[in-house]
C-alpha cells in the first residue's frame, strides 16, 4: 500500500489549522514544513505503508509535476492539506488523481472541515474523506479500514451520500505523538529568515484557554492546554541535531509561555544538556516576565512573536483579547532588555474599528519599539465569533480571499475594507521606512548574509505597500 501526502501547487501558504495564510502576507515570511503531513506519514509508515510527501509550492512544482508524481508512484491514498482560502483550487488534486486512478481514496485535512465538512463533500465529488480535527491517529485507521463508518473524526462519501461520523476526542497525552517524518521532506528548504540556515518546527503544546473572537485555536485544539513533556521535546531536538544537522527551531505552540513551570523546566534542560540551539516562539504579551525571558535567553531564544493585536484598549476588550496596552509595553521592553527580537502582530479592521482607532494601532506600534511588525486583516474563519458578527452585521464585501491576512474581506461598521487596506499599507510604510529603524536593523546585522536577507525582506515589503 502507498500514500502520497501533498501540499497542493496552489500557492505558498502556512497550512496549519490555526494559521492559514499566504507566506507572502507576512512582513518577515518563512515557509514552514508540512508538520501534519509529516506526522501522518510516520503513522502510516509504522503500518508498513510506503509514503511520499510533496510540498509543491516550496519545491516549485505545478500541476503537471503532481500528475507525473501520482502516475509514477501509483498511491492508494492521496492526502491533501487544504486551507479555507485555497480550498477550491486545492481540491483539483482529487479530480486529477481520479482521472488517473478512479480507485484512489482521496482524503483532505484542514480546519475548514470542522464546520463545513458535509457541504464540501457535496460540492466536490472527487473528494472521498475529510478529517475533522487532529489527524495523527485517524489517518492510520482510515488506511486500515475497509469500512469507514466506525472511524470517529471523519466525514466521508458513502454511495454518493455525505455522512458525518461522531467527533474524535482531542489527544490528551501529546507525548504519544509520533516524530514527524523529516526524512521525507527537503529540510534545507525551510530556513531562518535572517541567516538562511535550516530551521525545524517542533510542536510543544496544543490548546489555549483564551477567548479571542478571531482565533481558530479554541475550535481546532480546544481550551485546555496540553503540553509535551520537556523530555520528549529534548529527544526531538537531539534527533534533529544528530540526523539532520539542524540547530535552529521554531517551537510551535498555541500558548508557549503560558505554563511557567513547564517553560522553565524545558529551558533549564536545554541549558543543562548544552544543546547550543537557537529558537523562536510565539507568546501572549501577558505571559512574559523576567524569570521566563531570562531562561529563554539562556536556552537560545532569539526572537518572540507577540500577539499585541491592537493599540486601542476598547477594541482589545471587544475582541476579548484579555490583555492591556501595558502588558504589550512590558513584553516588548523585556525583549529589548534581553536582546531578543520582538515581532509584534497587529490586526486592524475589526467591526468596531474607525480610522482613528486604526491610527491608534499604528502610533502604538511605532512607540513600542519592536524589531518587526505585521498589520493583518481580521479573517472571519468558519466557526469563529468574528464570522458570526460579520454575518449578522452584513460586513462581508469580498469572497474569502486567498491572501487571508493582507486583503480585508469585511468592512467595519465605520469604514470600508478598501480604506482598511490603505491604512495597512500606510502603517507598514511608516514602520519600516523610518531612517532610525533602518539604521538600527543594519547595525544588528551579524554577517553579510544576514544583511542580504534583511534587504530581501525589506524590498518585498516596499513592493507590497507602494
Amino acid at each position: 500500500m502507498k500514500a502520497l501526502l501533498i501540499n497542493p501547487p496552489t500557492g505558498l501558504y502556512v497550512r496549519e489549522d490555526r494559521c492559514q495564510s499566504a507566506v507572502g502576507d507576512f512582513a518577515v515570511s518563512v515557509a514552514r514544513p508540512p508538520m501534519d503531513l509529516m506526522m501522518m506519514a510516520t503513522r502510516l509508515e509504522s503500518e508498513g505503508i510506503a509514503c511520499k510527501i510533496k510540498d509543491y509550492p516550496i519545491e516549485g512544482g505545478e500541476w503537471g509535476m503532481f500528475k507525473k508524481d501520482f502516475s509514477d508512484f501509483k498511491p492508494d491514498l492521496l492526502v491533501i492539506s487544504i486551507t479555507t482560502p485555497t480550498l477550491k483550487n486545492d481540491i483539483f488534486a482529487c479530480r486529477y488523481a481520479k482521472e488517473i486512478n478512479p480507485k484512489v481514496l482521496t482524503i483532505a485535512k484542514g480546519a475548514h472541515f470542522l464546520i463545513n465538512d458535509l457541504e464540501t463533500l457535496e460540492a466536490f465529488k472527487d473528494l472521498d474523506v475529510v478529517i475533522r480535527g487532529e489527524n495523527e491517529q485517524v489517518i492510520k485507521e482510515i488506511a486500515a479500514a475497509g469500512d469507514l463508518s466506525g472511524i470517529s473524526g471523519i466525514s466521508y462519501r458513502d454511495n454518493g451520500q455525505a455522512k458525518r461520523n461522531k467527533d474524535r476526542p482531542l489527544l490528551e497525552n501529546l507525548d504519544a505523538l509520533p516524530l514527524p517524518a523529516r526524512h521525507l521532506v527537503r529540510n534545507e528548504l525551510y530556513t531562518r529568515p535572517d541567516t538562511g540556515d535550516p530551521m525545524a518546527v517542533i510542536e510543544t503544546s496544543r490548546g489555549c484557554p483564551a477567548g479571542c473572537i478571531f482565533c481558530l485555536v479554541g475550535i481546532v485544539a480546544g481550551k485546555k492546554i496540553r503540553v509535551r513533556s520537556p523530555e520528549k521535546i529534548i529527544d526531538e531536538i537531539k534527533n534533529c541535531i544528530t540526523n539532520y544537522n539542524i540547530r535552529n527551531f521554531h517551537f510551535k505552540s498555541d500558548t508557549f509561555t503560558w505554563n511557567k513551570q513547564w517553560l522553565l523546566e524545558l529551558c533549564q534542560e536545554i541549558v543543562k544538556q548544552k544543546l547550543r540551539i537557537r529558537w523562536i516562539c510565539n507568546s501572549r504579551v501577558d505571559t512574559l516576565d523576567r524569570d521566563r525571558i531570562t531562561w529563554m535567553k539562556k536556552a537560545g531564544c532569539w526572537a518572540v512573536g507577540l500577539g499585541v493585536e491592537h493599540g486601542n484598549q476598547e477594541i482589545l476588550d471587544k475582541i476579548k483579547k484579555g490583555v492591556t496596552l501595558g502588558d504589550s509595553k512590558k513584553a516588548v521592553a523585556l525583549c529589548r532588555e534581553f536582546g531578543i527580537k520582538a515581532y509584534t502582530y497587529f490586526i486592524i479592521g475589526f467591526p468596531w474599528d474607525t480610522e482613528e482607532t486604526i491610527k491608534d494601532s499604528i502610533r502604538f506600534a511605532l512607540a513600542l519599539g519592536g524589531d518587526f511588525v505585521d498589520f493583518f486583516s481580521p479573517y472571519p474563519f468558519p466557526g469563529t465569533e468574528l464570522e458570526r458578527i460579520a454575518k449578522e452585521k452584513h460586513l462581508f464585501r469580498e469572497a474569502m480571499a486567498e491572501h487571508a491576512y493582507s486583503r480585508p474581506v469585511i468592512d467595519t461598521l465605520h469604514i470600508s475594507h478598501e480604506k482598511v487596506l490603505q491604512l495597512r499599507n500606510s502603517a507598514l510604510r511608516q514602520f519600516y521606512c523610518r531612517p532610525t529603524y533602518i539604521a538600527r536593523m543594519l547595525f544588528t546585522c551579524s554577517s553579510p548574509k544576514v544583511f542580504l536577507n534583511y534587504l530581501y525582506h525589506g524590498t518585498k515589503i516596499l513592493k507590497t505597500v507602494f
